[in-house]
């Protein structure tokens, strides 16, 4: 599917059915800020090996031409390179915004601090003041993966040796890394990671964020370049983040959609890095997979 959405249902069987009852089912629509028609379709089978009977997803690709916004021409961007381009990308995908009604929720599946998360969020907060309408989420493969990361590092465990007497608790030590594209988003992923944790400054630290790595090339020319060469760089971006980490890295984050697919060559160097026992036992966070199941969690516990 290209910049033309053709939904399944209308605002009234979004408003009317209930999925909870069968009658119709959740629909989410996965957005892809680029024009990369082949990193659309690269998700397909991914979101399609979850299994979700009672889940229908469509597909929003960001059009090849020139779009306008309020008299002002918005050119397409056919990969996602830096923070600038995550901005401008969000206006690409500006014709989203009409079907608002249509869907149940909405994945943005760039892997950035995506700003079309929140203009999504705000036009539905809009429209639940305007109707009566289910509740709606939204939110970003790169908000995902982290959040589905910290659920698996963090935690709290009884001090050794215990005291049954008096005992004691402590944070768990383990961290998570992202594995990413292109070099400009070793700082631009590090911030916001830092602000998604809360931190007020760019030199807040987290015992648990071990920091990003990157393998050079772009979205695009992770499917240009040839297979080999992409699993090399891979391979050493991931032993690179868990060689520098100050604690023992327990999730890597795929931190690219074009990434899909690509588990192999992290698990490879984790195996490398870590040895095969260890290197087997780090988690791996697809961020598509990550926020679809994130969304459907929340529209079936009713968030």
């Amino acid at each position: 599917m290209t910049s033309t959405v053709k939904p399944q249902y209308d605002t009234a069987e979004i408003t009317q059915l209930d999925p909870r009852k069968g009658e119709r089912q959740y629909s989410v629509l996965i957005i892809n800020p680029n024009t990369s028609t082949h990193m659309t379709e690269a998700l397909k089978p991914i979101l399609a090996s979850m299994n979700y009977q009672d889940v229908h997803f469509d597909y929003f690709t960001a059009p090849d031409s020139a779009i306008e916004i309020d008299g002002v021409t918005i050119e397409p961007i056919a990969s996602i390179n830096n923070a600038e381009e995550s901005c401008k990308s969000a206006l690409n995908c500006w014709p989203v915004r009409d079907f608002i009604g249509n869907y149940d929720a909405f994945l943005v599946a760039c892997y950035s601090a995506h700003p079309f998360v929140g203009r999504l969020r705000e036009d539905i907060k809009a429209s639940e003041e305007t109707s009566s309408t289910r509740n709606k989420y939204v939110t970003g493969i790169f908000e995902a993966s982290i959040t589905a990361a910290l659920s698996l590092v963090s935690g709290f465990s009884l001090e050794s040796p215990l005291d049954p007497a008096s005992p004691r608790k402590h944070q768990e030590k383990g961290s998570f890394g992202i594995v990413t594209t292109g070099s400009a988003w070793k700082e631009e992923l590090t911030n916001a990671v830092q602000a998604a944790l809360g931190y007020e400054d760019e030199d807040g630290d987290s015992m648990h964020f071990a920091g990003v790595e990157t393998t050079g090339l772009t979205a695009i020319e992770l499917h240009t370049t040839e297979p080999e060469e992409v699993r090399r760089r891979i391979i050493d971006a991931t032993g690179n983040l868990l060689r520098n980490s100050r604690s023992r890295v327990k999730v890597v984050c795929l931190g690219c959609a074009g990434m899909v697919g690509m588990e192999e060559a992290v698990r490879e160097g984790c195996i490398q890095e870590y040895g095969a026992s260890e290197g087997q036992r780090v988690r791996i966070v697809d961020g598509v997979v990550a926020g679809a199941g994130t969304l459907i969690t929340a529209l079936k516990a009713g968030f």
